[in-house]
């Protein structure tokens, strides 16, 4: 060959090597991606039985767990959950709570800014629908009872102005840092006057529940907007993820556990780790997925309605939007704080590649087709309407 026709070593060097790297990239790329096509499958079953449901009223908070949940007309979400969310202070430029959008979790007081801190604290929430009072409650987790007797560290009615503030002082001395509990202005104001005690005169909170401070944006981005979205996760899916991580799960507690016998037969995740409005079984693992675009619908347990009144609840009926990407806030166990933190997104992308850091889905309520409200009880079943 002619010698201008033949390439200097250095470059062919040079060119064999980029061909490699890209090669590579590709290769990691395509490995590294979910590869799971997700289809709904009509020959399957896809009943899911409702085994408990939870409300978290202040985002970050341990939540509650509640036997049954009403959603009127217009309702995106169970009553209250994550209307209230700790606001650094130096982020409050970026809420307006006239006009509130999605903010990322980084700018709160939360599970994923502070997961160990907030793990110390146990927390209840009650709405009195006789005055309008909405009380957070907070222990310490190490007062295991949580009866009468104990002494609450913090009593706090959040549906007024002067409760929000205890909120905010009681936490800013917490973490150390100031924040603001806030929420959305859906506040029944007063055009008032103070009295003499210095009190606000502002009235309650309204019933009316319109921002909620999600975790992801994916319930904005589908769903025309609105932040409401109904956290769904699969028991199974949980179980089938805690057997196969259990190597690992073991090893982290025995390495943090001083004096441990290495007996311990194993360590189940619960599913409240992953912080969902609906936890449901009966269905097989990572299932939920093919749902993504359908329509579900309550169907109510006959244990669930005293005789004659089947005929009163309405059916409720949720679309499944999309799989919820998982964050480095559930690596603490909320019901066993005591256990070592686990790197949860890293071990789903490890052991399952084909889902990625996911788990669970996001669901909205059906409001398209005329949905007017209705009722979801612990007991029921969600089953797939056809298109």
């Amino acid at each position: 060959l002619p010698p201008h026709s033949i390439l200097p070593l250095p470059f062919f060097f040079f060119f064999l090597a980029a061909g490699f790297f890209l090669q590579r990239v590709s290769s990691l790329s395509s490995s590294s991606s979910p590869q799971m096509k997700y289809s709904y499958q009509p020959d399957k079953n896809y009943d899911m039985h409702i085994t408990s449901l939870h409300r978290y009223a202040v985002k970050g908070l341990s939540g509650d767990s509640i036997n049954s949940v009403t959603l009127q007309e217009g309702d995106g979400t169970f009553e209250d959950d994550r209307r209230f969310a700790l606001l650094y202070a130096g982020d409050e430029n970026n809420f307006d709570q006239k006009h509130p959008k999605w903010l990322h979790k980084d700018n709160f007081l939360c599970a994923f800014t502070a997961p160990e801190l907030l793990s110390t604290l146990r927390t209840e929430y009650k709405v009195d629908s006789s005055d309008g009072r909405r009380l957070l409650t907070v222990w310490s987790r190490h007062d295991s009872n949580r009866q009468s007797s104990s002494t609450p560290l913090l009593i706090a009615d959040l549906a007024c102005q002067a409760g929000r503030d205890e909120a905010s002082t009681f936490f800013s001395d917490l973490c150390g840092k100031k924040v603001v509990c806030v929420c959305a202005s859906d506040i029944t104001k007063s055009q008032n006057n103070h009295d003499d005690n210095g009190d606000s005169g502002e009235t309650k909170l309204s019933g009316k529940h319109t921002h909620q401070f999600g975790n992801t944006s994916s319930g904005v981005k589908n769903n025309t907007g609105d932040t409401r979205t109904i956290h769904i996760v699969n028991h199974n899916t949980v179980k089938q993820f805690s057997n196969v991580i259990q190597h690992e799960l073991k090893q982290k507690y025995n390495e943090g556990v001083d004096g441990c016998d290495n007996e311990l037969d194993s360590i189940q995740l619960n599913p409240t780790r992953f912080r969902p409005n609906v936890v449901v079984d009966g269905l097989e693992p990572w299932l939920e997925f093919d749902l993504i675009g359908k329509t579900i619908e309550v169907v109510p347990n006959q244990d669930n309605n005293t005789e004659g009144d089947q005929s009163q609840r309405h059916p409720l009926r949720f679309r499944i939007t999309s799989r919820t990407v998982r964050c480095a806030g559930i690596g603490v166990d909320p019901l066993q704080p005591e256990l070592p933190a686990f790197d949860i997104p890293k071990l789903l992308t490890k052991h399952f590649p084909q889902h990625g850091p996911y788990l669970g889905v996001y669901a909205v309520v059906d409001q398209e087709n005329g949905c007017s409200g209705g009722q979801i009880c612990v007991g029921d079943t969600f089953r797939v309407l056809d298109d």
